[in-house]
């Protein structure tokens, strides 16, 4: 057994996670670069994930942004060329997540 699982057994830990803002790469915990979104973007966001009836939040942006980026519904960092394009916005509604 490691030494970590010692503690882990002694602190009675059985589970942990990082919080979203850091991830691992390569062994090592380094901070996730977070964007910020402007008050249109966020309620665009928003807007977006409650018409396809998921359960996310207003104030989780980031994890709405990277789930429709994941879904490749629109790329990374062109969230703003997407809200301005009602034919791109159209075809979205086309695809199934």
């Amino acid at each position: 057994m490691k030494f970590n699982d010692y503690i882990f057994e002694d602190l009675k830990l059985h589970k942990w996670e990082l919080n979203s803002s850091y991830s691992f790469k390569k062994n090592k915990v380094v901070k996730v670069e977070t964007k910020k979104f402007n008050k249109d973007e966020i309620s665009f966001l928003y807007s977006m994930s409650s018409a396809f009836g998921l359960n996310f939040e207003e104030k989780d942006s980031l994890k709405i942004y990277n789930f429709f980026v994941d879904q490749n519904l629109f790329q990374l960092d062109k969230l703003s060329e997407f809200m301005s394009d009602s034919k791109a916005r159209k075809n979205v509604w086309e695809r199934k997540l």
